[in-house]
């Protein structure tokens, strides 16, 4: 969102949001830029961009950023937020690399499309603002987005046990002997939470293996792999994986239930973490069709309109034209 940004600026003398107009006419159109005194008319620049896909992101992106900048603007706390992460970042990097942190901060930061941690923090910022916008819309329509979330996720209640091993190739005789332990009393009475207590080698191991509502916005490949993942959102209630071979340990997964009234229960509470806000990459669309905008020019509304309408369609067909 930060760098379509950037291009979108180029267009704010197009957009007459509310009631202004650029002063420099040329022959009655706004001028956007002179060089050697050669106007580039706003109207041009307009059609050039917004003849393409691309250029209807851009033009798109740049409205919605004002929308929520002028509904929600900056507060003390996202400030607070945004500078609580950038130095816990700081902090881990010198813990990490130690002299050459700020180097390996700075290279990361480029990769990542931003100049400095300053611009870093400002966007920080801005994805606050962003999640309000959604939190909003959310919260005044929790029953119909929770009924989309749970048809389309199929979240469920998850458990793990990890059973570590330093080259999982070729295990040493007391790692294997753990594993087949695990395996053994997994076919007992004993349960599921009480074995990941007393076995698992996995950071949840002090919440008996816990790892909360699964779905895909938690991204459990980035912890555990691909593997362990895709049989993490494949489980029935009260079904016990086998042993899921991973990078460095075996894994066993518990599915402990699907419960919709439970799940929706405990995802009422709607904060920055919510799957709810993340789950859906049309529910932009959505909210912003929740506004009402009084727009200066025809061609931008009808690319916008136009744009609004098209991802609606895509979501409708994602969801086999069942979306309400």
């Amino acid at each position: 969102m930060k760098q379509k940004r950037i291009m979108g600026l180029a267009l704010a003398s197009l957009l007459v949001l509310s009631g202004c107009s650029s002063t420099v006419q040329d022959n009655g159109k706004d001028v956007a830029a002179s060089i050697d005194g050669q106007n580039i008319l706003a109207d041009d620049m307009y059609e050039k961009l917004s003849s393409t896909a691309s250029g209807q992101n851009l033009l798109f992106s740049y409205v919605l950023d004002e929308l929520i900048k002028a509904n929600f603007p900056v507060t003390s706390d996202m400030k607070e937020n945004a500078s609580e992460i950038v130095s816990n970042i700081e902090t881990n990097y010198r813990n990490q690399y130690g002299d050459q942190a700020d180097t390996q901060l700075e290279s990361a930061l480029a990769s990542a499309g931003y100049k400095d941690m300053e611009a870093y923090e400002e966007s920080l910022v801005y994805s606050l603002q962003y999640s309000e916008f959604l939190k909003k819309y959310v919260k005044d329509n929790y029953d119909q987005v929770f009924d989309d979330y749970y048809t389309v996720e199929s979240p469920r209640y998850v458990s793990l046990i990890k059973v570590s091993m330093s080259d999982v190739s070729n295990p040493t005789d007391d790692e294997k002997e753990k594993l087949e332990e695990v395996k053994s009393l997994l076919k007992t009475d004993k349960s599921f939470a009480d074995i990941a207590a007393d076995y698992s080698d996995d950071s949840t191991s002090s919440a008996k293996g816990n790892l909360g509502i699964v779905d895909s916005t938690l991204e459990l490949s980035n912890t555990y792999g691909s593997d362990v993942e895709k049989q993490a959102l494949s489980l029935k209630e009260g079904e016990v994986s086998d042993a899921i071979k991973g990078s460095d340990g075996y894994y066993f997964l518990y599915c402990s239930s699907t419960n919709k009234d439970d799940i929706k229960k405990e995802l009422q509470t709607i904060d920055i973490d919510s799957p709810l806000l993340v789950y859906d990459q049309y529910m932009v669309y959505l909210v912003f069709n929740t506004y009402e905008l009084t727009y200066g020019n025809e061609d931008v509304e009808k690319q916008i309109k136009d744009l609004v309408s098209e991802s609606l369609k895509k979501r409708d067909e994602v969801r086999g034209g069942q979306s309400s």
